[in-house]
């Protein structure tokens, strides 16, 4: 197929691609390579549009694992643009809705801006600090939803324990977007071998 099957169009640092209506074994090698091939040129922002998407198969959702795994080790952001519910459904069953961001739009996509580390003159403790205010906070509205999940009625505690997986969910996606800002993870040094090991 010719180069353009899936148009790109860059604004700075940001690359968004647009794919086809139906992603399935017929074509999620294809669509696996040319995503491989756009992250190795180093965006900072990789926006997959699926707008015009309408199904997706396990070796398309396969596809799309693997492109964020090579835009992790790139330091690429990955954003997934999908409108479909049945898009939506695949990508949850396969655990990538919880590793990537995932938005109703295009322009919802591009509004949520570059990177922090890209986007602001903040030094890194004032990242590091900006991350903890937001897990706390997130962290406490779990506290508060599941304390209501265990006082309230059997549909009612549905809610706040679903509410109470969307508030983990950020929390996330908040430590995830830090690893990937940074390039790294930090694991503070062990001051010795661990128990029972010499």
């Amino acid at each position: 197929m010719s180069k353009d099957t899936y148009p790109v169009q860059w604004t700075g640092s940001r690359a968004i691609v647009m794919l086809s209506e139906d992603i399935n074994a017929a074509n999620a090698a294809q669509i696996r390579e040319a995503l491989l091939a756009l992250i190795n040129r180093g965006p900072a922002v990789l926006i997959v549009d699926m707008t015009a998407t309408a199904s997706c198969d396990y070796a398309g959702a396969e596809a799309l694992v693997r492109s964020y795994r090579r835009a992790v080790a790139n330091g690429t952001q990955l954003r997934l643009v999908v409108p479909a519910e049945v898009v939506r459904h695949v990508l949850s069953g396969n655990g990538l809705a919880r590793v990537v961001s995932i938005y109703p739009s295009r322009e919802a996509a591009t509004a949520a801006g570059l990177p922090v580390a890209q986007a602001s003159s903040a030094g890194p403790s004032q990242v590091s600090q900006d991350l903890l205010d937001d897990i706390m906070r997130n962290l406490f509205h779990v506290g508060l939803s599941l304390q209501a999940a265990q006082d309230a009625a059997h549909e009612t505690g549905r809610q706040h324990i679903l509410e109470a997986l969307r508030y983990v969910d950020e929390a996330i996606r908040d430590i995830r977007d830090h690893a990937l800002i940074t390039g790294r993870w930090e694991i503070p040094p062990q001051s010795g071998p661990p128990d029972g090991a010499r």
